[in-house]
């Protein structure tokens, strides 16, 4: 991997309380709950925000959820890791969350992440629903250490890549001469975060994937090119031909597709979980 020192010095140091927590396993449940609980409770911050989105996501109980450890059996090992990963990212980056790249950027992924866990249920793949999640939801990291690294350089990327129906990785490599892709996964690596996670950075978007993981990465390159449908591109959508390379390797139809790209907002407007990530990352 190239050396991508000058974009790494402009990201946060990812706290160890969730470093760790993405290396607990589920092999051994009881030991593996009881390790996840252990470790969210040494950060009380973690533990409380924890317990307020549990109690929004389970609204439908009828007794409040007061402990992590009920919490934990009730949203599930998987669930309670994705909601450590979100937390401690609106965290790390709450200071700049007004600024427009931002809402921007927190917007797409937090939709993104939603969706590629749509997308692995609806192709039978419910196995890989939680990895495509924190996957969506990583998948553009490179593009907040770009921004940081340059923000009016960056902000002239999402508006060229608008202005002229451009993937924004083709406009990176003529203003930054690298892109978010391989920015990103350097930046996950140096967090030491799980291959699957710095291969779909790396590999998202690409027709070619060469990774293990390469089902979910198809996945997240399906719900990015419809997220960015949704955002970027609204007044003037890519063309659906740029997907069909990608959907072709999946279960997922075009027709499927665009129901997605005209639906899926609505589909989980009132999801209470998702509300819970708008408000984590200030997002309208």
């Amino acid at each position: 991997m190239s050396d991508y020192t000058q974009y790494l010095k402009n990201m946060p140091v990812i706290p160890d309380i969730a470093a760790k927590i993405l290396t607990v396993t589920e092999e051994k449940v009881d030991i593996s709950f009881r390790e996840l609980e252990n470790t969210i409770k040494m950060d009380p911050g973690l533990s409380a925000k924890i317990l307020r989105v549990a109690n929004s996501a389970l609204y439908a109980r009828q007794r409040e959820v007061k402990n992590l450890q009920t919490a934990i059996t009730l949203l599930g090992f998987k669930t309670i890791k994705s909601l450590v990963l979100l937390i401690t990212a609106s965290n790390m980056f709450s200071k700049s969350q007004n600024a427009a790249f931002y809402k921007f950027y927190w917007k797409h992924s937090v939709i993104n992440a939603f969706m590629a866990r749509s997308f692995a249920e609806k192709a039978k793949l419910r196995q890989l629903a939680d990895e495509c999640f924190l996957s969506g939801l990583l998948h553009d990291i490179g593009q907040v250490a770009l921004y940081n690294a340059n923000p009016e350089r960056y902000a002239q990327v999402l508006e060229l890549a608008k202005k002229e129906k451009k993937r924004i990785s083709e406009i990176e490599e003529s203003l930054f001469e690298t892109n978010h892709r391989d920015v990103g996964a350097s930046v996950l690596k140096n967090w030491s975060f799980p291959d699957v996670y710095v291969d779909s950075a790396a590999e998202h978007g690409s027709a070619n994937i060469t990774s293990p993981h390469k089902q979910s990465i198809l996945i997240i390159s399906i719900a990015d090119f419809i997220t960015s449908n949704i955002d970027l591109y609204a007044e003037s959508p890519l063309d659906f031909s740029l997907l069909h390379s990608v959907l072709r390797q999946t279960s997922i139809t075009e027709e499927v597709a665009r129901e997605y790209q005209d639906t899926f907002l609505d589909t989980i407007a009132e999801d209470k979980l998702f509300l819970e990530c708008k408000s984590l990352f200030n997002i309208n």
